[in-house]
């Protein structure tokens, strides 16, 4: 997934939409919890996740769906090609004029998508979002697994595999994402203090292409021979590090753990390729953010601002456990 895009465009994206558009407990996961339920009011809910190519949206929108269903919500699912935030700006725009009760959003770009956010609540559309920050307070609520812990618990399970320390390294994406961005500073965090491990120069695959990560890697580990630890940051950069490893012959001697927990990152976690994997739990965020909606509807204004969710770490050993079985991705 090309991340890649000018601010000029960003902001010309931004603009349009304003032109145009401008014209009690959060964690409860039973049904009964529906206010809309109670009201006799049926909704009708829209969903934009981040793009409709990556297996963690896929499973974000199963939840979605399956919230729905439960909650006698009318699903609304539209989403871009591609992780781009021109692209997502012109779904939320044909999303707005679809007027649904509210609207859930994954954003692509904490900046440039907040103002189209804004000009959606200024209709009267509540919009809450999971997964990414945005940078506006006009959300009623955002729902996403804390990007910094899982960080953190990433080095805790590279240093659990790598007890003996060397050196260790970070697969990003680029900067501006505040996912990937928070995931970064977890890392950090989790291995300052600890002078056995030596943290190299950050790897940027900005085109989010496996093949283009698995170069980087590949580069850094002939450049750096003492590399015991990888983090690799999402879905793609997982499968790049992966192969780099498996090329370079150091299965088994360099640990990687990968961001998410897509059906290939399973096989390769099953291989040997990957160590761990940090899961965000998609489907429970989709279903959380139908409930939450749902209660807003209905008049709850006791919703948090703000709900970290808790990532699941998952390693060959708890694979085949009922928590780690609910967090992988579809």
């Amino acid at each position: 997934m090309s991340r890649r895009i000018t601010r000029a465009a960003l902001t010309a994206a931004a603009v349009a939409v304003l032109t145009l558009s401008a014209c009690t407990s959060s964690t409860s996961s039973s049904p009964s919890a529906s206010v809309g339920g109670k009201s006799g009011k049926h909704y009708t809910i829209a969903f934009i996740p981040g793009c409709t190519c990556d297996p963690y949206y896929s499973t974000e929108t199963q939840g979605f769906k399956e919230a729905a269903k439960a909650h006698g919500v009318t699903p609304v699912v539209q989403g871009a090609a591609n992780f781009e935030p021109a692209e997502q700006i012109r779904v939320l725009q044909a999303v707005v004029q679809k007027r649904p009760d509210a609207i859930v959003i994954d954003p692509t770009d904490a900046t440039a998508v907040a103002a189209p956010i804004e000009a959606a609540v200024a209709q009267g559309i509540p919009v809450m979002t999971t997964g990414n920050n945005v940078n506006t307070d006009k959300i009623f609520t955002s729902i996403a697994a804390s990007s910094v812990q899982g960080g953190k618990l990433g080095a805790q399970e590279l240093m659990k595999q790598s007890p003996d320390g060397g050196g260790v390294m970070f697969v990003h994406i680029k900067p501006g994402i505040s996912s990937i961005d928070d995931r970064h500073t977890g890392f950090q965090k989790g291995f300052a203090g600890h002078k056995a491990y030596r943290v190299l120069p950050t790897l940027y695959a900005s085109e989010d292409s496996a093949t283009q990560a698995a170069g980087l890697v590949q580069a850094a580990l002939a450049a750096h021979p003492d590399t015991v630890a990888i983090f690799a940051s999402n879905v793609i950069t997982a499968e790049g590090a992966a192969n780099a490893v498996h090329a370079a012959g150091k299965t088994g001697k360099v640990a990687v753990v990968g961001y998410d927990a897509s059906p290939k990152e399973v096989t390769d976690l099953k291989a040997g390729t990957l160590t761990a994997l940090v899961s965000q739990n998609p489907f429970k965020i989709g279903q959380q953010a139908v409930q939450d909606t749902v209660r807003y509807l209905g008049g709850d204004r006791g919703i948090p601002k703000d709900q970290p969710l808790d990532p699941v770490v998952i390693t060959k050993d708890n694979l085949n456990e009922p928590e780690s079985q609910t967090a992988l991705y579809k």
